[in-house]
This record gives C-alpha cells, structure tokens and sequence, in this order.
C-alpha cells in the first residue's frame, strides 16, 4: 500500500505549497527546510485539514480528496500535546479513540497494552504535570498510536525537548513503526532528524517549491552541505 501524492498544490491562505511523491507502507519520509517554507502546510493538507487546489492524494487505488480528516489513514501529531491536565495518563490515552471514549473493561485492556509500548504502564494513573516533558511526548504519541492509522505525521512535536531525548523518543517510535509496519512523516529543520530517521526526504526549496529525493540520492546529493 503506498500513499502517493501526485502533483499535489496545498493552499494556506495567501501561500501554496506543491508536493510530488510516493512513499509506501513501513517506509518514512523526512519534510526538511527552513522554517516558514510550507512544511506544516503539507501535513494538513495530507491530513484534510488543508484544501487541495491541484493534484491528487491516492492510498492504494483510492483517492482521500474525498473524506473527512477522521476518515483517513493518517494521523497527526502537533507541536502542543493538547493533554488534558485534569485527568490521568491513562484516561488522556483512551480519548485517541473518540471524544467521548471511556475506560470500559475493553478499552482499558488497549490503553495498557499501548501504554506498555511507549514504557508508560507504570505512570498510567498520573497526572500529565506529574510526569516530565519527555513522558508527555510519549502520552501523546500513545493516543495517537491507539487509533491505529498507518500513517503518523509529525509536525515537530518533541520541538520543546533537547536532542538527546528526541532522539531517544524518536527511537522507541521508530522500533514501534518498524514492528507494526508504520509510516512516519517528520517535519524538521534539524539535519540530524534526516538522518536518524534514515527514510527519503521532501526537500522544501522555499517559494512553494519542494522536490522529492529517495534517501541515498539525499544523502550523496546533500551529506556533506548539510554534515549528515
């Protein structure tokens, strides 16, 4: 299964970004450039957030144009959390299935078994200001991961942490990805993301423009300008 972008135009307000590219199940993909180019633009254009203006955005055989941000394959994560402060790791993780979820018997036996994934079983009954910013991440990436899309967006979400414990999260991630053959899409402007995520890159070239580079073309094109 692939999701192909195909000479897509994304419009936010006064801004249009086009994309071209093919990425399929398991593999990843890398949205880098400066800041203000239109990466986050794409994401929710991906995710229906966003209109298309040109273009199409296929899954498999079948277009996505059509259906509702919930409806798709693709889940998004953003820069703020949005964990609830009032309620516990655990009841945080369960809204992933809805807004109105609770922890019936059923779907407390799916919170647990994601919150043993992201190694937060043990923090299951705390409140989100009792654990550290590291943890939240990892909260929010349990919630997500609950609804089980083959698609996951990053839009920089782990922005506030220090490399070493976004390389640490981004690492259970991608182990997690690899075991359940998920995708990853990250947006950032850190080379080092490039290539710890080690898929194929969307190059942001500013003005709109972004060109699509296969992961080894990146890197022989790039590894030294960049020091990847």
């Amino acid at each position: 299964m692939q999701l192909c972008a195909k000479k897509c135009s994304i419009k936010n307000g006064n801004f249009s970004v086009n994309c071209d590219f093919v990425i399929s199940k398991g593999e990843h993909l890398a949205l880098f450039g400066p800041s203000g180019t239109g990466k986050s633009t794409v994401l929710l254009g991906l995710s229906g957030f966003l209109p298309l203006t040109a273009g199409e955005l296929l899954y498999g055989n079948k277009t996505l144009l059509s259906l509702e941000p919930k409806d798709r394959p693709i889940d998004i994560l953003f820069q703020e959390n949005n964990l609830f402060p009032h309620i516990s790791v655990a009841q945080n993780v369960v809204l992933g299935l809805g807004p109105n979820a609770r922890m019936t018997r059923e779907n407390k036996e799916l919170v647990y078994k994601i919150l043993k994934k992201v190694d937060l079983f043990q923090e299951r009954d705390r409140l989100p200001e009792n654990i550290s910013g590291g943890q939240r991440s990892r909260v929010a990436i349990a919630r997500s991961l609950l609804r089980k899309k083959p698609i996951l967006l990053l839009d920089e979400p782990f922005s506030a942490l220090d490399f070493v414990l976004k390389k640490e999260i981004l690492k259970l991630l991608i182990s997690i990805a690899k075991k359940d053959k998920l995708s990853i899409f990250l947006v950032s402007h850190d080379p080092r993301d490039i290539k710890f995520l080690g898929g194929d890159v969307l190059y942001f070239l500013g003005k709109g423009e972004t060109k699509f580079y296969k992961k080894y073309a990146f890197h022989n094109k790039f590894s030294k300008k960049l020091e990847i």
